[in-house]
């Protein structure tokens, strides 16, 4: 009868090792391999006549495979829950970056209509097309007039007291001359002030 040739010592922990990661984070990427070394492990162990060892790695590599398989639904739901709490604090993460893009819109749109003012008796303009060449864009294509957060590609942004002096809407710092039109972020809206800052103001 012939002998199966020997496994060598690296050999022989392997299914073992398999089968540990299948449970530790593999599941079924190690556990089918420990399954199928294992059993050919314990054929040429059970042909070998004693001279093959390591049967009860073998064992364990088996055992540790079919665990992991009963583990997939539990593993399943665990990447489920975690999915689940993870996408709220994504999806809130989206909406920050779109306010902030808003309100950057609104300011560089403000500097706009007072860089238009200097030039006009600071007088406010009355259209956006006023002050299309006193805007400065970060990229050719950018669009300061709409909001990311809004749902359509219409302008997203007025000015207030169109074609009014400055100097008759008040203190600066409490004047808005631009405002976002429709409230697109959780009842608020960006407006810019005379003083040139800008800010989210709860929708009234």
């Amino acid at each position: 009868m012939d002998t199966p040739p020997p496994l060598t010592p690296a050999a022989r922990p392997r299914t073992a090792v398999l089968g540990i990661c299948s449970i530790l984070c593999l599941s079924i990427l190690a556990g089918i391999p420990a399954l199928i070394l294992g059993s050919i492990a314990l054929k040429r162990i059970g042909a070998s006549d004693g001279t093959l060892g390591g049967r009860n790695q073998a064992l364990a590599g088996i055992i540790l495979g079919v665990v992991s398989f009963a583990l997939l639904p539990l593993v399943c739901v665990v990447i489920a829950i975690a999915v689940a709490v993870a996408r709220p604090a994504v999806a809130g993460g989206h909406a920050k970056a779109q306010e902030a893009a808003c309100l950057h819109n609104v300011q560089q749109c403000t500097l706009a209509c007072e860089r238009y003012a200097l030039e006009h008796d600071a007088t406010l303009p009355r259209t956006w097309g006023d002050v299309e060449k006193y805007a400065v864009k970060e990229a050719p294509a950018q669009s300061l007039l709409h909001c990311p957060q809004a749902q359509d590609r219409a302008v997203s942004y007025e000015i207030v007291n169109p074609g009014r002096r400055l100097a008759a809407l008040g203190p600066p710092a409490d004047t808005i001359i631009v405002r976002e039109i429709h409230a697109n972020h959780h009842g608020r809206r960006a407006v810019g002030f005379a003083d040139g800052h800008a800010d989210m103001r709860a929708d009234q």
